[in-house]
C-alpha cells in the first residue's frame, strides 16, 4: 500500500474512533445538552449521520419530536427512512395521522431535501398518501372552470384537485385537518416549481393507484429494512420464545450471525473495560473475558439485533431509554440463564464455556436456551395447578399466601416472571439468573408438597363463618389447634375457634420463662406426629420433603405471637388461626 493511502487510512480510522466516543458521550447528556452538544460540533452533520438509526431514533424522543427538528436536518436519508419505518406504521397497515405529522416535521427541518426525497424516492408512499387525500379532476377542454365544482384549485388550468374531507360526513373538523391541508398545499406547490413535469404525474398516478397493492409493496419492502436490524415480521419475531435445550443447541452447526450497519449504542453490552460492577450478570461477566475488538463489535451487532426482535415480539414501541433498558436487560438476563444452564449440564467445568458458547452460537439460540428454563417452570405449575387439591375443592391461589402467592402468580401468567416484591421497585420483573429459576422452582416443591399433604389428609373446607382471609397457614394451624383441643372430626374438616378454645391452645404451646417465647419442643413434636398420622405418612418423608418449610411456620408463629399474652388476645388481629365470627 502507497504511503500515502496508509497514512489516508489511520487518519480515517482515528477519525471514526473520535465520532464513536463522540457518540457514545452524546447519548447519555441529558436532552438539552445533547441538542447544544450537536448544534456547537465542528461537524454536526457527520456526527449525526455517523449515528445508528436506532440511536438516533431514542435520541429525537429524548429531546422532544418537536423540538428536534434541527437534528432530523442533519440526518441522512436512510435514518429519514427508518423514522418512518417505525412511526407511521400500526402493525401491517400505514397511519395516515402519522405520516402527516412525521412529513410535516421532516418538511420543516429541512424543505428542499425532503420535496426532492419525498418526490423521487418516496414516490409511491406519497402518491399513496395524495390518493387518501386529494380528489383529482382532469378538466377536458371544452369544460367551463366554472362547472368544475366548489374547493377544486389548479396550477395549469388542466389539473384540479382539492382536499378530501378529514373526519367523516357529519363529524366536526379534525384538529389535525389544518396541519395536513397546510402540509399537502406546501409540498405540492414546491414540487410543481422544483418539476413541474413530475408535478402533473404524481396527480395522475395518485389518482390512479390501487392502495392496498401499493400498501403492499411498500410493507414488503419495510419488512426488508427492518430484517436486517433484527425487526422480523410478529409471526416470525415470536420464534424467540421457542425453548431450546442445551443438548438441541450443541447438535446445531456453529455460525457467525451476518450482520450489517452500525453499531447501535444504545444496546450496550459492556461497561468500562476496567470495571466490573458486582452486580454484573454472567452474560456481561463473560464478555469481559472477550477482549478482541472484531468480536465484541460483531457481538454488539448481533444482541442489538435480537434486542429488536423481542421488541417485536413483545410489540413494545421504543420512545424511551427506559423502555429500551428493560428489553437489554431482559435480553441479557436470559442468556445469562441460558450461560448458566450450559454449566449446570456440564460434566466438568470449563472457565471458557461461556465464552465459546458466545462467539460460536447464535445469542438467539442461548436466549432461547434461557428462557425456556423458565417457560419449563411454568409448565410445571400448571400442570400441577390442573390436578392440584386446592384447585379441586374451588380454592384460590391466595389460599397458599402472600409470599407464595406472588411466586405463583408469576409462573401462571401467559409469560413468566420472576416475583421481585418491588426489591428492586417492582412488584414482577424478568428473570436474571439461574438462581432465581431454582428458587421459584423451590417455591413450588414447597406448595405441591403442602398440597399433597392436604390432600392425603383428606381434609374439607366448608363455608366458614370466619372474618379472617383462609391460608394454608392458618387451615393448618386450625386444624392442629382443633387436634390438641379434642375437637378434631372426622373426615377432617376445620372447625373455627372461639375466644376461650384458643386462650387455652394459647396456654399450652410456649415454654415457660423463655425469652423471646419459643414453642415448646414437644408441642413440635407433636404437630409432626399428627401430621403423619393424618396423612399417612412417616415422620421422616415429612421432614424431608418439608422441614425447612415447617420450621418457618413455626417461627412465623412465634413472631407473630410470642409477644402476646392470653388476655390480649384479639381475634379481629389473628391471621395465622381461624376464629368464629361474632354473631
Amino acid at each position: 500500500m502507497p504511503k500515502t493511502d496508509h497514512h489516508t487510512l489511520e487518519k480515517q480510522t482515528e477519525r471514526e474512533k473520535a465520532l464513536a466516543a463522540e457518540r457514545k458521550k452524546l447519548l447519555i447528556l441529558p436532552p438539552e445538552q445533547a441538542l447544544e452538544a450537536i448544534a456547537n460540533h465542528p461537524l454536526p452533520v457527520s456526527l449525526v449521520q455517523s449515528m445508528a438509526e436506532e440511536d438516533l431514533h431514542l435520541l429525537i424522543h429524548a429531546i422532544g419530536l418537536d423540538d428536534a427538528l434541527q437534528v432530523m436536518g442533519l440526518a441522512s436519508n436512510e435514518q429519514w427512512q427508518y423514522l418512518l419505518d417505525m412511526e407511521t406504521w400500526q402493525r401491517d397497515h400505514l397511519d395516515p395521522m402519522a405520516l402527516t405529522q412525521w412529513f410535516d416535521r421532516l418538511l420543516k427541518a429541512d424543505p428542499d431535501r425532503f420535496t426532492h426525497w419525498i418526490a423521487n424516492e418516496q414516490r409511491e408512499m406519497f402518491e399513496y398518501y395524495l390518493f387518501h387525500n386529494i380528489e383529482l379532476y382532469v378538466r377536458e377542454y371544452e369544460v367551463d372552470p366554472g362547472e368544475i365544482g366548489e374547493g377544486f384549485f389548479s396550477e395549469d388550468q388542466v389539473h384540479y384537485f382539492r382536499l378530501r374531507p378529514f373526519a367523516p360526513a357529519g363529524e366536526e373538523t379534525h384538529p389535525q385537518q389544518e396541519q395536513r391541508d397546510q402540509l399537502i398545499n406546501d409540498l405540492l406547490k414546491r414540487i410543481s416549481v422544483y418539476d413541474f413535469p413530475l408535478y402533473q404525474t404524481l396527480l395522475l398516478e395518485s389518482a390512479g393507484a390501487i392502495p392496498s397493492e401499493v400498501e403492499e409493496e411498500l410493507l414488503r419492502l419495510r419488512t426488508m429494512r427492518l430484517a436486517e436490524k433484527g425487526f422480523l415480521p410478529f409471526e416470525e419475531a415470536v420464534g424467540v420464545y421457542q425453548p431450546l435445550t442445551i443438548k438441541e443447541l450443541l447438535q446445531r452447526h456453529p455460525k457467525s450471525p451476518q450482520t450489517s450497519g452500525r453499531p447501535a449504542q444504545s444496546y450496550p453490552l459492556r461497561l468500562d473495560p476496567t470495571v466490573l460492577p458486582d452486580t454484573a450478570d454472567y452474560f456481561t461477566r463473560t464478555l469481559f473475558r472477550l477482549q478482541d475488538q472484531a468480536t465484541l463489535q460483531r457481538l454488539q451487532a448481533e444482541f442489538a439485533g435480537l434486542c429488536n426482535q423481542v421488541i417485536v415480539a413483545d410489540q413494545k414501541k421504543i420512545a424511551e431509554k427506559e423502555v429500551l433498558s428493560q428489553v437489554v436487560a431482559k435480553v441479557s438476563g436470559y442468556i445469562s440463564i441460558g450461560l448458566e444452564q450450559a454449566d449446570a449440564e456440564a460434566a466438568a467445568p470449563d472457565p471458557y464455556r461461556g465464552a465459546n458458547l458466545i462467539q460460536n452460537y447464535l445469542l438467539s439460540d442461548l436466549f432461547r436456551v434461557g428462557y425456556g428454563c423458565a417457560l419449563n417452570l411454568k409448565w410445571q405449575a400448571e400442570r400441577w395447578r390442573r390436578e392440584s387439591w386446592f384447585n379441586k375443592i374451588g380454592l384460590k391461589p391466595a389460599f397458599w399466601g402472600e409470599a407464595w402467592l406472588g411466586v405463583l402468580g408469576g409462573l401462571l401468567i401467559k409469560k413468566p416472571l420472576f416475583f421481585d416484591n418491588y426489591a428492586s421497585g417492582k412488584l414482577y420483573r424478568e428473570f436474571a439468573s439461574l438462581a432465581e429459576i431454582q428458587h421459584c422452582r423451590q417455591v413450588l416443591e414447597q406448595i405441591r408438597a403442602w398440597d399433597d399433604l392436604l390432600a392425603l389428609m383428606a381434609v374439607e373446607v366448608p363455608p366458614l363463618q370466619t372474618a379472617a382471609f383462609l391460608t394454608y397457614q392458618n387451615l393448618i394451624f386450625t386444624l392442629w389447634a382443633d387436634h390438641c383441643l379434642d375437637l378434631e372430626t372426622s373426615p377432617l374438616s376445620i372447625q373455627p375457634l372461639s375466644l376461650e378454645q384458643f386462650q387455652h391452645f394459647f396456654s399450652m404451646l410456649w415454654e415457660p420463662g423463655a425469652t423471646p417465647r419459643r414453642i415448646r419442643k414437644p408441642m413440635r413434636e407433636a404437630f409432626l406426629n399428627w401430621l403423619a398420622v393424618r396423612g399417612g405418612l412417616k415422620t421422616f418423608e415429612i421432614s424431608q420433603r418439608m422441614g425447612s418449610t415447617l420450621e418457618e411456620l413455626f417461627i412465623l408463629l412465634e413472631n407473630e405471637m410470642g409477644a402476646l399474652t392470653a388476655e390480649s388476645i384479639d381475634p379481629r388481629h389473628i391471621q395465622l388461626f381461624l376464629f368464629r365470627a361474632e354473631p
